[in-house]
């Protein structure tokens, strides 16, 4: 069953189907409308036939009795009843001869009289006792005085076969002139006509009696209940069964005697007058037929082959393979479908050299973000490297100063006490000198630390912006890439629409436009996170950049106030050194001291502070700069998911050939 279905699947069978039905069916239809015309062309005709038949033999019988009425009427109007007597009746008698002579088709002319005379022509034998007062030819006529009769057929007086009688009453009421015409010469005409090869024509009385038919006597009734149709209207046809046998008749009615002339044919001689129409229909059609199959196999030649080919070269597209092209060899629906076929490989082909460039680019540019991620990741760790070591001796210095500032505060008692110890001014001055110096190479130290510490903040400071523009030059990548990873997607998404125009052709570069999206999608993905990432470096880096610059400041503060103090342990030292010569300025110089020192102790406790702020900036620093180093780890990530994805577009490229 399933190979019936896939075989009534085929395009060429469904067109044969569907051809096939597009000519047989409106041939046959037209066939039978055709043969169905012509028969009841011929059914007409026959019909007219008949009734042209019947209004013939109508118009005989008109012709017959019309002349024998208005001969009647003439003699009606003439004779008188002293024509009856002596010499008139001699000359009437030769006239109704004479008459007799010239219309052969009356069989008798003659007049009786109201005493029971009878004149005739030609002359016949009657019985003695005939009285032409008691016939109902007679009766009519003086019963309708004036008009003239028609009899209904009749036996002659000498019975010598069977007439109608036409009469009238005279001018004078005293006799009734008649006409005999014998019903044989009307028989002769019904005789004459053949309808058909079985047909015939017949005539019946107003009392439903044949007066004329081939077969049956006249005078015979007519019983069959069909004759009630013909009898109930003055003309038509109907259809019958007679003795088992359909047939037709058409009929009318005389209107001088109120006669019905009819006509009867076999229904089938209808069908065989119809049979050489029908035979000349089937002829044609079935010509048509075989015309109509010859140009049907062309026509659907000329659409399956170009098809074929269109199938064929779809499957090698299927298969990746767009070198192939179809030849276009006429300008109707199919060439238009394979030039369009042909377009379509072409734009194929465009986008998948546009799509191969686009990986190309992609995967450098993933490459190049990868190598700035590692570069960035390196200087972000010599940054955080930096940074500790700025913490690390922002520590130091704080505690130099710490020291510092408890050897002030010694300095500061001992000053105090100099006025009272002066016996020990000289050891103490030396101690002092000693103490001075070793404070003045403190805050040395201190100086060059500060200044290392400065030179390590610019450092920090300049490889934050250029981390910064890495950032800046990563999100231009990274646009490059989002446009990149739209332009693939907006062609995938073409390529899509086309395949889904290919139909089952197209399916399977459906299936690979399908993946390119997905990969174009991924790439924006990846972009879109690769951009938030980086944006976020860009204000972690912006924002170390502020603190740098906050920590130079503060470092450079820390410089001026460290240079201050080593004049001042220098001021100090001078001092301790022309302590033991000036002995007798000792309390003054201490007091002078003493006030100096205290001012040194002020600024050493404002270079606690400093410190501090150093350490607590260095470590933020730090930890932004770990921060850094991170989200650039995460860069590199990306980076390398993006590599791996352009690896696998180009996997799916290298399946076409163009």
């Amino acid at each position: 069953m399933s190979k019936i279905f896939r075989k009534f699947s085929n395009l060429k069978t469904k067109l044969i189907i569907t051809f096939s039905a597009v000519l047989i069916i409106p041939a046959i239809v037209i066939g039978i409308l055709a043969y169905s015309a012509a028969k009841n062309a011929v059914e007409h005709e026959i019909l007219k036939g008949f009734s042209q038949t019947i209004n013939v033999l109508n118009s005989s019988i008109d012709n017959l009795i019309q002349p024998k009425m208005n001969d009647v009427e003439n003699y009606s109007n003439s004779i008188t009843s002293n024509l009856y007597q002596g010499e008139e009746s001699v000359e009437l008698t030769d006239d109704f001869n004479r008459y007799i002579e010239l219309h052969p088709e009356a069989k008798m002319i003659y007049i009786g009289t109201d005493s029971g005379e009878f004149i005739q022509a030609p002359n016949m034998t009657l019985p003695t006792n005939y009285d032409p007062r008691e016939n109902d030819w007679y009766k009519d006529a003086m019963n309708n005085k004036g008009k003239v009769i028609v009899s209904e057929p009749h036996i002659t007086a000498d019975h010598e076969g069977m007439v109608i009688t036409i009469s009238k009453t005279t001018r004078d009421f005293s006799g009734v002139v008649a006409i005999d015409i014998p019903l044989s010469y009307i028989h002769g005409l019904f005789n004459e006509v053949k309808i058909g090869k079985k047909g015939y024509a017949f005539l019946l009385d107003k009392q439903r009696k044949y007066i004329a038919h081939p077969t049956i006597e006249g005078g015979i009734e007519a019983k069959d209940d069909f004759y009630n149709a013909v009898y109930s209207q003055e003309k038509g046809h109907i259809d019958y069964l007679f003795n088992g046998e359909e047939k037709m008749m058409a009929f009318a009615t005389n209107e001088l005697t109120g006669w019905k002339l009819a006509g009867s044919i076999v229904s089938e001689e209808i069908g065989e007058a119809a049979a050489p129409i029908f035979h000349k229909t089937m002829l044609v059609l079935v010509s048509a037929m075989i015309i109509g199959a010859v140009v049907v196999f062309f026509i659907i030649r000329s659409i399956i082959v170009p098809l074929n080919e269109l199938k064929d070269k779809a499957i090698t597209i299927s298969k990746g393979d767009l070198t192939e092209r179809i030849e276009v060899y006429s300008k109707d629906s199919i060439g238009q479908l394979a030039e369009a076929f042909n377009v379509m490989q072409e734009s194929l082909q465009e986008l998948i050299q546009k799509v191969e460039q686009s990986v190309e680019l992609v995967a450098s540019s993933a490459e190049e973000l990868s190598a700035s991620a590692e570069e960035t990741s390196a200087a972000t760790g010599q940054v955080a490297i930096s940074i500790q070591e700025v913490a690390s001796s922002a520590e130091k210095q704080r505690y130099g100063v710490d020291e510092t500032a408890q050897s002030l505060d010694v300095v500061s008692e001992g000053a105090s006490t100099i006025a009272d110890h002066s016996t020990i001014v000289s050891e103490l001055s030396r101690h002092t000198m000693v103490q001075a110096e070793e404070g003045g190479q403190a805050v040395t130290n201190t100086v060059v630390q500060m200044q290392s510490i400065h030179k390590s903040v610019m450092e920090s400071n300049a490889m934050i912006q250029s981390l910064n523009e890495s950032s800046k030059e990563v999100s231009s990548i990274l646009n490059v890439i989002t446009g990149i990873a739209d332009q693939t997607n907006l062609l995938a998404l073409n390529a899509a629409i086309e395949a889904a125009r290919a139909g089952e052709h197209g399916k399977g570069f459906a299936v690979v436009a399908d993946e390119v999206r997905k990969l174009a999608e991924q790439s924006q993905l990846s972009a879109k996170e690769i951009y938030a990432i980086v944006s976020r470096i860009q204000q972690d880096t912006e924002s170390t950049v502020q603190t740098m610059i906050r920590v130079t400041d503060d470092v450079q503060a820390g410089v001026k106030v460290s240079n201050e103090a080593i004049e001042k342990f220098n001021l100090i030292y001078e001092s301790t050194r022309k302590i033991t010569p000036q002995m007798e300025e000792v309390s003054a110089t201490a007091q002078q001291m003493s006030a100096a020192i205290q001012e040194i102790t002020s600024a050493a406790n404002e270079m606690v502070i400093i410190a501090q702020g150093n350490a607590a900036t260095s470590e933020e620093v730090a930890a932004s700069a770990e921060e850094q180093l991170a989200a650039m780890e995460e860069i590199s990530q990306s980076a390398n998911g993006l590599s791996a994805m352009a690896e696998e577009l180009k996997e799916v490229i290298t399946k076409f050939k163009y």
